[in-house]
């Protein structure tokens, strides 16, 4: 965790300066801003490139918040802000701090993200990942191939508004790749393929498995929070009203596959 940087006031005399004072600020935390579809593991996943707008709706009156791109950095007020004279090593360490909860919400607001609720735990100077996921907009053009439809929940026909999808395809042996995405507000989803490899000469396609996961409550117009989706079942695309905890899929580098229930234009799920 970086220190923000310690002011000092001098006293320029003759041939020498005396430090009057410093101003020793340390940083508590940092949220780090995720593309959760850039990686399958957190870990690997690249930050949001650019500043995002940032709503607090929960945190403490003394911290103070520092954007930049794809983090916000936040610290509260010292105890002791001004030390006299030159500060020593012991008090230009970073000490212990008690930890504290924010949350709100965050959005892109040229609509490359969609928009996430989220709430941390800070303090410990670990940093803190928050993740987002690509919009249609955000997804753009994949030359590698990309998986796409539209969810309505089954009986209402409602749209599955924010749903987040999970498709996991089995490569050769017993390798695995995990590709994630996020629906819009109308329920209407793309997942990037962007890190399928080529097929081997031996197979025709791989092989997918689909899996979604939503809140039945979600409004199209409210900022959704992604961490109280459950899992759905998927209406079959090869016979009516079976519904699974998965879909296969047949998945093609460099195709566009577009996913639907059985003699449906979409993909219907319901309540596992």
């Amino acid at each position: 965790m970086a220190e923000a940087e310690d002011t000092v006031s001098e006293l320029a005399e003759a041939n020498s300066v005396r430090v009057l004072e410093t101003n020793v600020l340390h940083a508590s935390d940092v949220i780090y801003w995720l593309n959760g579809a850039s990686a399958e593991n957190e870990a690997d996943m690249q930050r949001v490139p650019y500043p995002l707008q940032v709503r607090f709706t929960d945190r403490p009156r003394d911290v103070n918040i520092l954007h930049g791109s794809g983090r916000t950095a936040l610290w509260r007020n010292p105890e002791e802000p001004m030390i006299a004279g030159r500060a020593t090593e012991a008090q230009r360490t970073r000490p212990a701090m008690p930890e504290f909860t924010v949350a709100g919400e965050v959005r892109d607001p040229l609509g490359r993200f969609n928009p996430v609720l989220f709430s941390a735990t800070l303090g410990a100077g670990n940093g803190v990942a928050v993740v987002l996921y690509p919009s249609l907009l955000g997804t753009g053009r994949v030359l590698s191939g990309v998986l796409q439809g539209s969810l309505q929940f089954a009986g209402s026909g409602l749209p599955v508004a924010w749903a987040l999808l999970e498709l996991q395809v089995a490569l050769t042996g017993s390798e695995t790749l995990i590709f994630r995405a996020q629906a819009d507000a109308h329920g209407d989803f793309r997942v990037a393929l962007r890190r399928l490899p080529p097929l081997p000469e031996s197979i025709t396609a791989y092989s997918g498995s689909l899996r979604v996961s939503a809140d039945v409550d979600a409004s199209s117009s409210a900022v959704p929070d992604i961490s109280s989706f459950v899992a759905m079942n998927l209406e079959s695309s090869s016979s009516a009203g079976d519904f699974l905890a998965e879909l296969n899929v047949q998945i093609r580098p460099g195709e566009t596959i577009r996913v639907n229930s059985f003699n449906k234009n979409h993909l219907s799920i319901q309540t596992a």
